[in-house]
């Protein structure tokens, strides 16, 4: 009998988990890839779920192995299996045809990140392969953190890109505060669960503050505050005003780091108004009680330093840009910014890691026409139906060409978001699986697994890089994304100019090869590289000597009162709480946090992923199928059982859901996780079947940064009768 051959080799699953490159093992027997294993060359970086999954998803029955071609009605899912030579010539000939007669812009780069790396990133690819062929328009900013990302820059100057911390880093704290941080499930990096966990071992407190009792807070056996989604920036006002009416402010470092410091002083103790944003005002507007924020204000005072690690959930809201307005403001007003073990309030992964390679950037003659990431069904819609643009766009979009991006799941308002896909005169997507977006276009392309791959991985946040060859060969017909896009621009009587007339492993080589990276064979056979010392804090120089390492802003200082933002944005120099009028015909708060297997929507759909009509009654595997969680207090009053159905639903949309009572979430809160995919025909998501939690969501936007808001939504829970 033959005995199996077993050989590991090192991979990175390039999801968009929080993670993006953790350092796995292929385990190969008989060239199958029977498991994933973590790589003991990562020195203690822990995948996830999702990576070791990457070999069922790779495997799975139902992934796309051939060019499909729509023989039917968009969304209906009939298609015909193509050839490559049909599948490229037919889009070749169509976007020629719609440029010619719309212009460039009339193609819209609908590309996200289902795949990362170096090389094999989709979002990147898909807009260097428009531009190479002409132009096109584009989508800014991003889903995951765009309301912060647009603020920072106000707060630090161009600092912003250096804001952030090393995971590391909180060994030297003395409490750390995860603020809507679930970050064992939504990774804010590889690295910082690990490091959050053994500090908690070694003593350090752990308090979260979030509307549920997370994956994180059972783990780590951390303290819980329950908040209504939406009003963390009211309970951190009233933290603040706990700091200066205690005594607890070192005024004079807080004014040489900030400007704005005593302006927001009297803006919280109620001088420039006369409302105090006291624990009592918060409580009626966060559900905190008065006596838990001034516990917990005393302790993160009494504390030093303060690791407080803001989730990016408390900036998918409402004016979700003041919120980390407020986490900085928090930690400057505390002492901690700045410090060994503390954190500047900013995003993580604002640290510079390992010098790598990468593609150079592709620009465009006359401006590029870009348009919010939220807004894109707005954007194809203009001038079809009402949207929240004032104007047309100068350019009609009448295709689009989607990458890495299940449009139809992660964006909001998913009724829109159909009719805009249904209303283009041609779409493409390059997919694994037929997700509801990939349902919805002309031509579906079949491309390569991580498993099939060779790149470089980038980690979203730490000190390292990866390598990987491929693992395996393709699986039917599949095709790279830059192979794709490299034949398609010839196509387009372009030639070489997307891919310079390299291959994907003359890319690879270039990247290494321009890096700081010495020792290659050790970085190819280990599968990693840990890159040189770096700062813990991207702010630590700054904090200590302000006026000798001043920042880019106009102060010098970190603009807490930021006149720029106002004349910019219209918004108001301080970051400032606003009442919202209730809807009592929406009674409860929902949140749609993500869960640890999978992202957004990857590794499959269908029934792979979740049930298919509010009639299966079948057990469900995991708590994170189709299910709403609801506190027993609220079942109750509404006369509701565990594992009823219910429909979910508010202006925006409807979906039904098995409900799931649960003690690990507030009164008021509903919660359905994101990922679930919509189930389509051809006239929109179906009537009282399981959906994707963004048919309740809308495109209108957070604030000025018109970023996503995907929690504190209103909804009605009702039972099926």
């Amino acid at each position: 009998m033959n005995k199996e051959k077993t050989i590991s080799l090192p991979c990175f699953c390039g999801k968009d988990c929080g993670g993006d490159a953790c350092p796995l093992l292929a385990v190969l027997e008989n060239s199958v890839v029977k498991r994933m294993s973590i790589n003991p060359a990562g020195k203690g970086i822990k995948p996830c779920p999702r990576g070791y999954s990457l070999h069922l998803a790779h495997y799975a029955a139902d992934r796309l192995t051939k060019p499909l071609i729509a023989s039917g009605p968009k969304g209906s899912g009939q298609y015909k299996e193509a050839g490559w030579e049909e599948a490229l010539s037919l889009i070749a000939q169509r976007i020629s045809e719609i440029q010619a007669k719309n212009g460039h812009e009339a193609v819209l780069a609908m590309g996200s990140s289902g795949s990362t790396g170096a090389l094999h990133d989709s979002q990147a690819l898909l807009q260097r392969f428009l531009y190479s062929v002409g132009g096109c328009s584009k989508l800014g900013s991003n889903y995951s953190n765009g309301a912060a990302a647009f603020v920072l820059p106000y707060l630090f100057g161009k600092e912003a890109a250096y804001s952030g911390w090393d995971a590391a880093s909180v060994r030297h704290s003395k409490l750390i505060v995860l603020w809507g941080a679930n970050i064992l499930e939504a990774r804010l990096g590889a690295e910082l669960g690990t490091e959050v966990a053994r500090a908690n071992r070694n003593g350090i407190p752990v308090i979260c503050i979030d509307p549920r009792r997370s994956r994180s807070i059972k783990t780590l056996g951390a303290e819980w505050i329950g908040i209504r989604p939406g009003t963390d920036l009211a309970m951190m006002l009233a933290v603040l005003y706990e700091f200066f009416r205690n005594g607890k402010v070192d005024r004079k470092r807080a004014i040489r780091l900030a400007h704005g410091m005593e302006e927001l002083e009297a803006y919280v103790c109620g001088q420039a108004d006369g409302i105090e944003r006291s624990p009592a005002w918060a409580e009626k507007r966060c559900g905190v009680p008065a006596e838990t924020i001034k516990a917990f204000a005393k302790k993160y005072a009494e504390n030093k330093p303060v690791m407080l690690i803001p989730g990016y959930s408390i900036q998918r809201v409402q004016n979700g840009e003041d919120s980390f307005r407020m986490t900085v403001a928090l930690q400057i007003a505390s002492g901690n910014f700045g410090l060994m073990g503390g954190s500047s309030g900013s995003i993580n992964s604002r640290l510079p890691g390992p010098k790598i390679g990468s593609l150079p950037a592709w620009t465009v003659k006359g401006p590029a026409i870009s348009y919010p990431i939220l807004r894109w069904p707005d954007a194809i819609l203009a001038g079809t139906e009402k949207s929240h643009y004032k104007e047309t766009p100068s350019v009609p979009i009448k295709a689009a060409y989607i990458a890495g991006f299940n449009a139809l799941g992660q964006g909001a308002d998913i009724n829109k978001s159909f009719r805009a896909l249904k209303a283009l005169e041609f779409s493409v997507c390059h997919d694994l699986f037929l997700t509801p977006t990939a349902k919805m276009c002309d031509v579906v392309l079949p491309v390569l697994s991580p498993l099939e791959k060779g790149d470089i991985g980038i980690p979203w946040a730490g000190n390292y890089v990866l390598y990987k060859a491929p693992v395996l060969p393709p699986r039917g017909m599949a095709r790279s994304d830059y192979s794709i896009f490299s034949e398609l621009c010839e196509r387009l009587g372009h030639g070489s100019a997307f891919s310079e007339g390299k291959s994907e492993e003359a890319w690879i080589e270039s990247f290494i090869n321009s890096s700081e990276i010495k020792d290659k064979d050790c970085f190819k056979a280990t599968g990693i590289y840990f890159g040189k010392r770096r700062p813990a804090s991207g702010f630590s120089s700054f904090a200590k000597a302000p006026q000798e390492n001043p920042l880019s802003t106009p102060s010098g200082k970190v603009e807490v009162f930021s006149s720029s933002y106002a004349k910019n944005t219209g918004g108001s120099e301080l970051p400032a709480w606003t009442d919202v009028r209730e809807e009592s015909a929406f009674p409860f708060y929902l949140v749609s946090p993500k869960t640890i297997y999978r992202t957004h929507s990857q590794n499959g759909g269908g029934a792979s992923w979740s049930c298919s009509s509010q009639n299966d009654k079948s057990p469900e595997k995991r708590p994170d199928f189709g299910e709403l969680t609801m506190h027993p207090s609220d079942a109750k009053a509404l006369q509701l059982l565990d594992k009823d159905m219910v429909i979910v639903k508010n202006n925006t949309g409807s979906l039904a859901a098995r409900l799931s009572l649960s003690t690990d979430i507030i009164q008021g809160v509903v919660c359905i996780h994101e990922g679930v995919w919509a189930d389509l025909d051809e006239d929109g998501p179906k009537t009282g079947s399981f959906g994707a939690v963004n048919q309740l969501s809308l495109t209108y936007g957070s604030g000025p940064s018109f970023s996503a808001v995907m929690h504190g939504i209103k909804v009605t829970v009702e039972k099926v009768t």
